[in-house]
């Protein structure tokens, strides 16, 4: 029997400077912050599987998104962790965003001084994505994020590809977009 499911509640992002990872994530995308907790008692380390563990947490709720992404803060870290693992790496890999405007975006990103690992670039296989165009960039502790800009039409099923230009600040077209490669 299935687990029933009620929806996707918060996205948690473990890091050990919790106030510039918040003024990254509201600077930069305008999220609100709905809690600030300390995590103090015996029951949070023993429900997190690390007996005696202590934390701060915010959440933080990102413009038109019901998610929330969860920042943590303990007062211990485990260094066994590597935030800056590329993208085909095992586990917990990239937090996705949907945006309007790809270009800006990649512009803004650049004009704060964020590394953009790839893109933008536009997905063209398979035939219902394309159109869609998204970047990879990292946070301030080094974990990706991808921005996703969806599809502004989609062609008629067996009609002609429409017409798209590319967004501004996207660059000019890759080896891997003209193979439609996308992790």
């Amino acid at each position: 029997m299935a687990i029933a499911v009620g929806g996707l509640l918060h996205v948690a992002v473990v890091t050990p400077d919790l106030d510039r990872m918040a003024a990254f994530y509201t600077g930069l995308f305008g999220a609100e912050v709905v809690k600030d907790l300390s995590l103090t008692t015996p029951v949070f380390g023993e429900g997190v599987g690390v007996p005696g563990a202590t934390a701060r947490t915010v959440h933080l709720r990102l413009p038109g998104a019901s998610t929330v992404v969860e920042l943590t803060q303990y007062a211990a870290h485990h260094p066994a962790a590597d935030p800056r693992a590329p993208a085909n790496a095992p586990g917990l890999r990239h937090l996705a965003l949907r945006v309007d405007d790809i270009g800006a975006a990649a512009g803004e990103l650049r004009a704060r001084g964020h590394e953009v690992v790839g893109g933008p670039v536009e997905v063209d296989r398979p035939a219902a994505a394309r159109g869609t165009w998204f970047l990879y960039f990292r946070d301030p502790d080094g974990n990706l994020v991808e921005l996703i800009e969806p599809p502004s039409r989609t062609p008629a099923a067996g009609g002609p590809d429409d017409a798209r230009t590319r967004p501004a600040g996207a660059g000019s077209p890759t080896e891997a977009e003209s193979e439609g490669n996308r992790t």
